[in-house]
């Protein structure tokens, strides 16, 4: 099992190494990581803290779900940025509200997977993905109506099987309020976060050097 230690450890490294990525979308306020800012706020509240002291084991559950959201996110943004956009933030930026929308299909695709009884309810939001990817790689946003369709299927799987699906960021967002550390109009709170710890980093490099 691996060391505890080492997911704040590999947290830290992740965020240097997405520094440039993560700066950027933030600055630009990019819809491609709004709806996630409070997974990311939380995450990094979390980090801020075990540093002071040791976590709750509810905390340190929270952190490692957390992290493991905003790594696969920013994976796929990672690799949508290098397919097809040719490593252009600016242009990627462009399709920002169709990538917004792939990670919330994501989002509801991992939670049906978890399931075994609701597998065979995936070819829709598979389809739907597809779809999705083939306006990208286009590099065209999908037209507005497909934020529509997404909640047509949705809800005619959630119903269907009579069960309600809270998403990661959704969970987190209550976590956050609970923290105190994002509010319901602040869609900038990691901007702050990020930029504190940015600052940070450049001192200790300065004093280092």
């Amino acid at each position: 099992m691996q060391d505890v230690m080492n997911i704040y450890e590999d947290y830290a490294a992740w965020k240097k190494e997405n520094t440039k990525l993560i700066s950027t979308l933030v600055k630009k306020r990019s819809d491609t990581i709004k709806r996630f800012s409070p997974v990311l706020a939380v995450v990094d509240y979390l980090y801020e803290k075990q540093l002071k002291r040791k976590l709750s084991e509810d905390e340190e559950v929270i952190f490692s779900t957390g992290f493991d959201y905003i790594h696969d996110a920013f994976l796929t943004i990672q690799n949508i940025l290098e397919s097809d956009f040719d490593n252009s933030i600016d242009k990627m930026e462009k399709c920002a509200k169709t990538i917004n929308l792939l990670l919330y299909t994501i989002d509801f695709e991992s939670e049906l997977y978890s399931s075994d009884s609701l597998k065979n309810e995936m070819q829709k939001l598979y389809d739907f993905d597809q779809k999705l990817n083939d306006y990208l790689e286009k590099k065209q946003n999908a037209p507005d109506e497909y934020f529509a369709l997404l909640d047509d299927i949705t809800l005619d799987i959630f119903s269907k099987n009579n069960i309600e699906i809270q998403t990661v960021p959704e969970i987190f967002y209550e976590i956050a309020l609970e923290y105190n550390i994002f509010h319901e109009d602040d869609f900038d709170v990691y901007n702050e976060v990020l930029n504190r710890q940015l600052e940070k980093e450049r001192n200790i490099e300065k004093f280092v050097a």
